[in-house]
C-alpha cells in the first residue's frame, strides 16, 4: 500500500491519480476528505499535527510520500514542521513503513538562513536515523508559483516578482515532478537523493515574455524590493512568521544559496513554462 500525504495538494493529488491509472494500491491521506476530488481511492483522514491520526493513516502501508506543511496562516511554521516530522517518525516506527520518499527541495543540504528551505532540511535530518529505505527528492522552483499573478498579468499587463527581473532561476512543472515521484515510489532500486531542475533556467523577464506571447500583449515586469516582501505577503494573508520565512527563502534564492548538493547528477525535467501555463491562460479567457 502506497501512502500519499497531502493528497489534495498540487503534487500529492497528481501522484495519487498516476497511481490510480496504474491500478496500484494507494491511500490518500488528507485532513478534510470533502476536499478530495479523486474518486474510488482509499482515504486516510489525518491531521498531521495529531500523532495518533497519522499512525492510523499509515497502518498497512509499505511506502509513504512525506511533505512539509507550508501553511501561510501558521504562527510558528518551523515549530509546526518539527511537530509534523516527529509524527512521521512515530508513524513509520509504529507501522513498519519500509520506504519513505520525502519531498524536499534544492538547497536542503545547507545549514544556513534559508527560510522555508530549512523545513525540507528538517524533514531530511529528523528522519535520517530511521531503519528504512530513505529517498529525498529535491526539486527546484515551481512553475505553479506564478499562477498567483495570472489575474494581475491579464488585467493590468504587469508581472510582479520578488526576484531581480534578469536573475535566471531553475524552475519546473509540477506534473513532471509528480510523474518522477510516482516512478520513484514504485521503483525496485533507488538512490537516496534526487535533485531536479526544469529544462532550463528562467528569469522573471522570460516568464513575462511567455505570458506576453500567449496573451498577445506587452507584459511589464515589476520587481518588488526586499524591504517590501514581508509587508506584501502579509497583505495577501500570510502571518508575519510565515512571511518572514518565505522572504528568507527568497533572499537565499537571490543570493544563489539554493543550489544542488550534487550538480553533476541533476536530472532535467521536460516541460517548458509556456507549455505549462498555456491551459491556465486559455481557461481564464
Amino acid at each position: 500500500m502506497y501512502i500519499i500525504v497531502g493528497a489534495t495538494g498540487r503534487i500529492g493529488s497528481l501522484v495519487v491519480k498516476a497511481m490510480q491509472h496504474q491500478n496500484l494500491p494507494v491511500r490518500a491521506v488528507v485532513r478534510d476528505p470533502s476536499k478530495l476530488t479523486l474518486t474510488s481511492v482509499e482515504v486516510g483522514k489525518a491531521d498531521l499535527m495529531q500523532t495518533d491520526e497519522v499512525v492510523e493513516a499509515f497502518k498497512g502501508g509499505t511506502t509513504a510520500l512525506l511533505i512539509t506543511p507550508e501553511n501561510p496562516a501558521s504562527q510558528d511554521i518551523m515549530g509546526d514542521t518539527r511537530r509534523v516530522v516527529e509524527n512521521y517518525r512515530q508513524a513509520i516506527i509504529a507501522t513498519g513503513i519500509r520506504r519513505m520518499v520525502a519531498l524536499s527541495c534544492i538547497g536542503a543540504h545547507l545549514d544556513d538562513n534559508t527560510g522555508n528551505i530549512l523545513m525540507s532540511r528538517m524533514l531530511e535530518t529528523a528522519l535520517a536515523d530511521l531503519d528504512v529505505e530513505k529517498v529525498y527528492i529535491r526539486p527546484s522552483y515551481y512553475f505553479s508559483n506564478w499562477l498567483a499573478y495570472l489575474d494581475t498579468v491579464q488585467q493590468y499587463g504587469i508581472l510582479p516578482t520578488f526576484f531581480p527581473e534578469d536573475l535566471k532561476i531553475e524552475k519546473h512543472a509540477p506534473a513532471d515532478l509528480a510523474q518522477f515521484i510516482t516512478e520513484i515510489m514504485i521503483a525496485k532500486e533507488v538512490q537516496q537523493v534526487y535533485e531536479l531542475f526544469g529544462p532550463r533556467a528562467y528569469s522573471s523577464r522570460d516568464i513575462a515574455a511567455a505570458f506576453s506571447n500567449l496573451l498577445q500583449k506587452s507584459i511589464a515586469v515589476q520587481s518588488i524590493p526586499p524591504r517590501q516582501w514581508v509587508e506584501t505577503l502579509c497583505s495577501v494573508g500570510f502571518t508575519e512568521d510565515a512571511a518572514k520565512h518565505l522572504a528568507d527563502m527568497t533572499q537565499a534564492v537571490v543570493d544563489q544559496k539554493a543550489i544542488p548538493e550534487f550538480p553533476e547528477r541533476v536530472i532535467k525535467l521536460k516541460t517548458e513554462f509556456e507549455d505549462y501555463i498555456r491551459p491556465y491562460v486559455a481557461n481564464a479567457d
